[in-house]
C-alpha cells in the first residue's frame, strides 16, 4: 500500500515536471482556439465537438486543481498563494454550464483560462508582479497627469470654445480631445482649427504633447522598467541562496556517506 506521504510526493513530481507543465500550457492555449472557433457559425456537428471537447478540458482542469491541493500536506495551504486562488477561481468558473439563458456569460469566463499561462509561465508572473508594485508610484505619475489635464481641459474650453467642431465646447468634450491628442490621432486637424482663432495656440499643444505622451508616459514605462530590473535581481539572489542550501545538503550528504562507509571498513576489518 502507499502512503499518503508518498502519494503526496508522486503527485508533486507529476506536478513539477516540466513534460506535465508543458501538457497543460497546451490544453490551456486549445482551449482559448475553441472559444475563438465557437464564435463563427459552425454546423451543428462541429458545434457539438467543440462542446465535448470544453467539457473534457474542464475535466482536465478540475483533476489538476485537486492534484494540485491533494500535493499539500495541509490542503488549506494551497489558498496561501494568491496565484493558487487565482487558479482556483479560474476553474471553478468554467464549471458554470453553457447551455441556458447564461450560455453567453459562460463563454466569456471561459476565455479566461488563458490566464493560466501566467501562472505556468515565471515570465509572466515577474512582469505581473512588477506591475503590481509599481501601481503606487504609477498611480502618483497618472495623479499628476489628471491635474495636467484638467488645467488644460479647462484652459481649452476658455481659449477654444468657439471651435466649430465642439471639440472644446465643455469640460468633459475637452478631456476627450485632449486624450485624443496625446494619442496622436488627427491632434494636427484639431490644432489647424484652433489656430484659425489663435495663431500662437500651437504653444498650447506642442507644450501638452511634450508633458504627457513624452514625459509622464515615458516615466510609467521607467517606473515597470525599474521594477522589473529588482524583480530579476531578487530572483538571482533567491536562486544563489538555493545553490547555497543545495551545496550544504550535499556536503552533509556526503559526510554521512564518508561515515558509513568508515564504519563499514572497521566492520570488515574486525572481521578480519
Amino acid at each position: 500500500m502507499i502512503s499518503i506521504a508518498e502519494l503526496r510526493e508522486t503527485l508533486a513530481l507529476i506536478i513539477y515536471n516540466k513534460y506535465f507543465e508543458f501538457f497543460m500550457m497546451s490544453i490551456i492555449i486549445f482551449s482559448a482556439l475553441l472559444v475563438g472557433i465557437d464564435t463563427f457559425e459552425l454546423d451543428p456537428v462541429y458545434q457539438e465537438v467543440i462542446f465535448t471537447l470544453d467539457q473534457m478540458i474542464t475535466i482536465i482542469f478540475v483533476m489538476e486543481i485537486i492534484m494540485r491541493i491533494s500535493s499539500y500536506e495541509k490542503p488549506l495551504d494551497f489558498f496561501k498563494d494568491g496565484w493558487n486562488i487565482f487558479d482556483f477561481v479560474i476553474v471553478a468558473a468554467s464549471l458554470i454550464p453553457i447551455d441556458g439563458n447564461e450560455s453567453a456569460v459562460a463563454r466569456l469566463l471561459r476565455i479566461f483560462r488563458i490566464l493560466r499561462l501566467i501562472t505556468i509561465l515565471p515570465e509572466l508572473k515577474e512582469i505581473l508582479n512588477a506591475l503590481f508594485r509599481s501601481a503606487k508610484s504609477i498611480g502618483y505619475v497618472l495623479l499628476l497627469m489628471f491635474i495636467i489635464f484638467y488645467i488644460y481641459a479647462v484652459m481649452g474650453t476658455i481659449f477654444f470654445e468657439n471651435a466649430k467642431s465642439g471639440a472644446w465646447s465643455d469640460l468633459g468634450a475637452a478631456l476627450l480631445t485632449l486624450f485624443q491628442i496625446m494619442t496622436f490621432e488627427g491632434w494636427t486637424d484639431i490644432m489647424q482649427e484652433s489656430m484659425e482663432m489663435h495663431p500662437y495656440s500651437w504653444v498650447f499643444y506642442i507644450s501638452f504633447i511634450v508633458l504627457t505622451a513624452y514625459t509622464f508616459l515615458n516615466m510609467i514605462i521607467g517606473i515597470i522598467i525599474e521594477t522589473l530590473n529588482e524583480e530579476h535581481s531578487k530572483e538571482k539572489v533567491e536562486e544563489k541562496k538555493n545553490e547555497k542550501e543545495m551545496l550544504k545538503e550535499l556536503i552533509i550528504q556526503n559526510r554521512l556517506l564518508i561515515e558509513k562507509v568508515e564504519n563499514l571498513e572497521e566492520v570488515m576489518k574486525k572481521k578480519k
